[in-house]
């Protein structure tokens, strides 16, 4: 009865999207610019589970329709298996796709967002306007010796150069597009969601360090208050 019960409690758990942000990152400090991105994360990481998983089952559905041929149209078997071919095709290629490119520009724009947040210096006005990687130059140069940015500009850079190929390729206005051989699947997607969690890490951790000398700050900085465990 026991077992029965730890069960059923991991499946309900395993509901919250609060818990699909922890295979990539997970707050150390409890500040709160890194709880709201830790909640981006959470939300990013449930909508590319359950993309995946309506694209697997809506295409097995299919998959098996097609094999008994109960959506044949008496007088229109041909074109009764063209719509479902098509229809296929598009979840196993065009679905797949945007759902993978959603995933990789939403995780770009949270980590601007993240970072929006600790360009708070009086003269960062014009940076929190630029670009994901003028944001991250501006950090490293900031932050030089202070911290691992060993993989950071490579991470940023794998990050931006996905987020804008996909742009093209929705839009098709950049002969760039044409030639990307990238396939924006569920392993890019979560390729996307691994390195944004690295690059959260960096972030928070050279953060931490710099906030710690000047004490508590009301706008950046404030570490979430933890309820004692009774």
């Amino acid at each position: 009865m026991v077992e029965a019960t730890s069960g059923q409690h991991e499946s309900a758990v395993d509901q919250y999207v609060l818990e699909h942000s922890e295979p990539y990152f997970f707050s150390r400090y409890g500040r709160v610019e890194f709880i709201v991105f830790e909640q981006h994360l959470a939300s990013l990481a449930w909508l590319h589970r359950k993309v995946g998983e309506a694209v697997d089952q809506e295409t097995t559905a299919l998959s098996t329709l097609r094999k008994s041929g109960e959506h044949r149209v008496p007088g229109w078997e041909a074109e009764s298996d063209m719509v479902l071919d098509d229809s296929l095709s598009v979840l196993d290629t065009d679905t797949r796709q945007i759902g993978a490119g959603i995933i990789i520009v939403s995780a770009a724009a949270a980590l601007e967002a993240l970072m929006n947040e600790i360009l708070c210096e009086p003269t960062d006005r014009r940076f929190r306007k630029a670009g994901l990687a003028r944001k991250a130059e501006v950090l490293a140069e900031r932050w030089q010796g202070e911290g691992d940015l060993a993989d950071f500009a490579e991470h940023i850079s794998w990050l931006k150069v996905r987020r804008n190929a996909f742009a093209h390729r929705l839009i098709a206005d950049d002969d760039d597009s044409k030639q990307c051989s990238w396939i924006f699947d569920d392993d890019m997607a979560e390729e996307a969601l691994e390195r944004l969690g690295v690059i959260a890490e960096t972030l928070e951790e050279i953060w931490e360090q710099r906030l710690r000398p000047q004490g508590s700050d009301a706008t950046h900085g404030d570490a979430v208050q933890q309820a004692p465990v009774s």
